[in-house]
């Protein structure tokens, strides 16, 4: 439209709609009908858009509502006939006219029409209302009514799409899809030439379209990158703030003119783009594009906001869903994987799932496996496993080298994650192939992981790839490092497997051999001990008449000073081979059993004082120095007085001979913890570290001078040993050295302890009627030593069963649930704190009193059986007092 036709349409809205139609000549000459005349006095009354058309030619009055339909079509359509008015979408009126001109009332809900406002068409809804006109009784003309229904058929037209929307966003589970099904529902129903969804990237400088809808009037961006500097960096700062760019002609906006040639490249010229803000930067945008200049409404803006909003949330859900998706096909391949690795110690098979797991994971094309064989000349590698192609695609490559791209895997430096291996640096700096050889699996995408043992050793390597670059992410390496820590452990433990399965062959060699040596020990161990009785019996026999001369010499021949001292030679001498056979006959019953303990309560302070009664002749006749330091208050034990003494007289005898005249002998009595300690200390000739650890052993005896003037056969202490172990009690030996003198201890349970525990519900009986019998597990690879132990604890009234090995033993725990388990250290297949960790690691057993038994009784070793889990710990060999109190404190708690 032109200037002067501009001014000539506003100086007719300046002019009622009256006073152009006094201008107008009668549709059907003068005067005007007065039908019509009275239809015009109503429309120009009303404020409702009105329009009539009369005579022959139809032709158009209306009112000044009506001209806001109109827009810049008035005045011109003012009497003009409809059939020339009326085109374009207005023809879409006349089928309604045409009804009521029939003579009959007729109505259209809804119409669309399009008005002429400043340049552009603007569509609007009405319903209308059609009445004949009539002339002398026949139909002349028509009176049409229109109400203005845009605003509702808008929002019901913006309604069923919001419903479309949803249920297409809820629907799909693929985000590209999502954005795709979004792009094309806002292009149709806003006719819009292209929509779509632009990704930036992570440093926010450039943009990315996967795909987009276009109407086909302008081309597609998918595919694209472009930069976003091109596009004006104040309107993109706007975007970064997280406001709306809308521009109805970008040439005429003076932030986008500038940039019109980056425009002008994706055929853009009027927009509207929404930022999508996460985490406070620009993720991504919603752009509306149109070829040509539009003018925006501000509810197609809302819309393209709301539909970004929507879509955003759908494309979250979306991946979120996706992710757990792909969560779930992990968890389910490395649980098939442990099955798989649970199921077999063959390291073929193990190595071949842990590579079609890999594989599987991270979405590699290829993945194989190569083993570093250890002590080969060289280190060679080996091809153990693969996975996704035939052993034949790398069988005529060789083995791999430490070259500069598998150095770090095969020597533990680190994961190698490169999204195209063909630019690595590294890349082609050996020979002979300097690159990718001819004929090798085309691989751009590398992901390479070494798999190391607890021990650090790198046992070799996981390596996967891909033709496309770009494949493997951050996620897929954490992944692919747990499944490499699940070869290692597997490699270890088929390597223990394979270790053990040879050392069980060896050691029932060993068993073997052991029995038979064990026989034979036996065997001499018997004809010993009844050597030893048949000895002591032997020489008993003739100390009677020699002692019975002996006295009557000195009765006979008091007077003779010489006899007399001849005869008092020969008495000390049978006394002394008395205590010898003594000794000789006490070891040879005890060690066979024939022993019986007459047990009563007593003073362990009397016990001390009879035996240095006994020893008190050699102690006077060494002229040594004793002190005695007793308690005040009695400290009762149950046991054999006459035992008892003779146990303490042996270590003062023995303290009295190892010490030079005038020496001292110093004797200490406590009660600690529920125990009697008694301690004889001396500053004699001491013993070697050598000595000390078979002290208590038969025939035991330190250096002697070549005169033997300290006397004895090394059966002394044995025989201590042996009856403080009958009483439940335990006996020890230290010296700091040769001529440092030596500290003889024997510890016994005290009687008012079991007293007192047994009044608290906890005492050591020998009935343990009073208590749940318990079910215990006794666990050594010392089958005598472990059926004994089981013999003892049923007598006690407890179930017992045993094991000789750990793995039998955990076995039958998690089968049986034990209430206690008593655990030796050193077994064969794998020592007593891993089977601690483990009892403790499952819950069949995690309540269980776990109680360890070793040779080794040192702080340290006390403390990794606490780390290990045991609440327990006794030195070997058991002290059966304070086991029996263990399993009955448990038996009373539960």
């Amino acid at each position: 439209m032109s200037r002067a036709m501009r001014a000539s349409h506003h100086d007719a809205d300046a002019i009622s709609v009256r006073a152009l139609l006094r201008a107008l000549p009668a549709p059907v000459g003068a005067p005007w009908p007065d039908g019509l005349r009275a239809a015009i006095d109503l429309m120009l009354g009303s404020r409702f858009p009105m329009f009539a058309a009369w005579g022959r030619d139809l032709r158009l009055v209306y009112n000044d509502a009506f001209v806001e339909l109109l827009g810049e079509r008035h005045p011109a359509w003012l009497g003009q006939p409809l059939a020339q008015a009326f085109t374009g979408s207005w023809a879409g009126v006349m089928p309604v006219l045409d009804a009521a001109l029939a003579g009959e009332a007729a109505l259209a809900e809804d119409l669309p029409l399009e008005a002429a406002q400043h340049d552009r068409l603007a569509r609007r809804y009405v319903t209308l209302s059609a009445s004949p006109l009539r002339e002398r009784g026949e139909p002349a003309g028509v009176l049409c009514v229109l109400t203005d229904t845009t605003t509702r058929v808008l929002a019901a037209q913006q309604d069923r799409f919001q419903r479309e929307l949803g249920a297409t966003l809820r629907e799909l589970l693929d985000p590209v899809a999502i954005m795709e099904a979004a792009s094309a529902l806002v292009g149709r129903y806003l006719a819009v030439g292209r929509v779509g969804y632009g990704e930036i990237d992570a440093g926010g400088q450039t943009v990315s379209v996967e795909r987009d809808w276009t109407d086909g009037t302008i081309a597609s961006l998918a595919g694209e990158t472009r930069a976003l500097d091109g596009f004006g960096p104040a309107l993109i700062a706007e975007l970064r703030a997280g406001r709306t760019l809308q521009l109805d002609d970008v040439a005429a906006d003076p932030l986008a003119a500038p940039y019109a040639a980056g425009y002008a490249s994706i055929g853009a010229r009027a927009m509207i783009v929404v930022p999508i803000i996460e985490a406070g930067r620009l993720a991504a945008i919603f752009y509306l594009h149109e070829p040509a200049p539009r003018e925006w409404s501000a509810r197609e803006a809302a819309l393209a906001e709301d539909v970004a909003r929507q879509t955003r949330e759908a494309v979250r859900r979306a991946r979120v869903e996706e992710t757990l998706r792909d969560e779930t096909r992990i968890l389910e391949v490395l649980n098939r994987t442990g099955q798989a690795l649970a199921s077999t110690l063959d390291a073929d098979v193990l190595l071949q799932a842990i590579t079609d797991a890999g594989t599987q994971l991270s979405g590699a094309k290829f993945g194989a496996f190569f083993y570093k064989v250890p002590g080969d000349p060289g280190e060679d590698l080996l091809l153990y496993t693969l996975s996704g192609a035939p052993r034949a695609a790398f069988e005529g490559f060789g083995n791999p080298r430490p070259t500069a791209i598998f150095h770090p895997t095969f020597y533990n430096e680190g994961i190698v994650r490169s999204d195209d291996i063909t630019r690595d640096p590294r890349y082609g700096l050996s020979s002979p192939h300097y690159g990718m050889p001819h004929g090798h699996l085309p691989v751009r995408s590398y992901l390479a992981v070494p798999v190391v043992a607890r021990s650090g050793t790198v046992l070799g390597g996981l390596f996967f790839g891909h033709p496309q670059a770009g494949v493997f992410s951050e996620r897929t390496e954490r992944i692919v490092a747990g499944v490499a820590a699940q070869a290692a452990v597997a490699l270890d433990n088929a390597r223990l497997y394979e270790a053990a399965r040879k050392a069980a062959i060896e050691r029932d060699a060993l068993l073997q051999s052991e029995r038979a040596a064990r026989v034979e020990a036996e065997r001499l161990s018997r004809m010993k001990d009844e050597f030893l009785a048949m000895l002591a019996h032997e020489l008993r026999n003739p100390l009677a008449p020699i002692s019975s001369s002996a006295a009557l010499l000195n009765i006979q021949f008091r007077d003779e000073p010489r006899i007399g001292q001849a005869s008092a030679i020969i008495g000390r001498q049978v006394k002394h081979m008395s205590r010898l056979i003594d000794d000789l006959l006490d070891v040879s019953r005890v060690t066979r059993g024939l022993v019986t303990l007459q047990v009563d309560e007593l003073d362990l302070c009397e016990v001390v004082r009879s035996a240095l009664d006994q020893a008190r002749p050699l102690i006077d006749e060494q002229a040594h120095r004793v002190e005695l330091d007793l308690p005040q208050c009695p400290v009762q034990v149950r046991g054999d007085a006459t035992r008892l003494v003779q146990a303490v007289a042996n270590i003062l005898n023995n303290a009295a001979k190892y010490t030079p005249p005038a020496g001292t002998i110093r004797i200490t009595l406590a009660r600690e913890d529920g125990r009697a300690r008694l301690q004889v200390r001396d500053n004699g000739s001491g013993m070697p570290p050598d000595l000390l650890p078979g002290v208590f052993e038969l025939f035991t005896q330190g250096a002697r001078t070549l005169a033997r003037s300290q006397g004895g056969l090394g059966l002394g202490l044995a025989l201590v040993k042996k009856l403080v172990e009958m009483h439940g009690g335990a006996v020890a030996a230290h010296s700091d050295g040769v001529g440092l003198g030596s500290v003889f201890t024997i510890e016994l349970p005290c009687a008012q302890a079991e007293s007192d525990a047994a009044a608290d519900g906890a005492a050591v009986r020998m009935d343990a009627a009073a208590y749940r019998p318990l079910r215990v597990i006794v666990v050594d690879d010392n089958e005598d030593a472990a059926d004994g132990l089981a013999t003892l604890l049923r007598a006690q009234g407890h179930t017992v069963a045993v094991d000789y090995t750990a793995s039998a033993a955990l076995r039958r725990a998690m089968r049986e649930a034990p209430d206690a388990m008593v655990v030796d250290i050193g077994l064969p297949d794998m020592d007593g704190y891993q089977l601690g960790a483990l009892l403790r690691a499952e819950p069949a057993t995690r309540n269980a009193v776990l109680i360890a038994a070793t040779g080794y009784g040192g702080e340290q070793d006390r403390a990794r059986a606490r780390a290990a889990g045991f609440s327990h710990h006794l030195v070997k060999p058991v002290d059966m007092g304070a086991l029996v109190r263990i399993l009955q404190e448990a038996a009373s708690r539960s």
